[in-house]
């Protein structure tokens, strides 16, 4: 039988039996040594504490790691991010200014066309009305 089933099966005597409470209870005397019985669970208790906080530390540790990796992702995605849209950006204005160079060309064009049509027109009028001013002037 292991230490540890031996001071169980202590413990488990020095309880009260199931039913009507026992006028006595069997409770070790001073003289055992109860304290020294159970340093064993104790030590180990201690062992497991430390392996615990070590482990805590570690996954402490990993888990800021694992923080200032995604941090750092998240800049990373944002600063492509960020490119991206200033090349898209740039993109855009660059066929805006395209677009809007050619429709100023295309109105300038028509423009020019019109003030042609208008000065041809006034060029084939010119003669007749100042005929017509003439007669006005000499008939008066």
């Amino acid at each position: 039988m292991s230490a540890l089933s031996a001071l169980l099966d202590r413990l488990r005597r020095m309880r009260p039996p199931p039913g009507v409470p026992a006028a006595a209870l069997g409770v070790p005397s001073a003289g055992e040594d109860v304290a020294g019985e159970v340093a064993f669970l104790f030590s180990a208790l201690d062992d497991t504490d430390r392996r615990a906080r070590e482990m805590l530390a570690a996954a402490r540790a990993e888990a800021e790691q694992v923080d200032a990796d995604a941090l750092a992702q998240r800049e990373r995605i944002r600063a492509d991010a960020l490119a991206r849209a200033e090349q898209a950006a740039e993109r855009l204005l660059a066929e805006r200014r395209e677009t809007s160079g050619a429709e100023a060309a295309a109105i300038v064009a028509e423009a020019e066309r019109e003030a042609a049509r208008v000065l041809d027109r006034g060029r084939r009028a010119t003669p007749e009305l100042v005929q017509r001013v003439m007669r006005q002037i000499v008939e008066a």
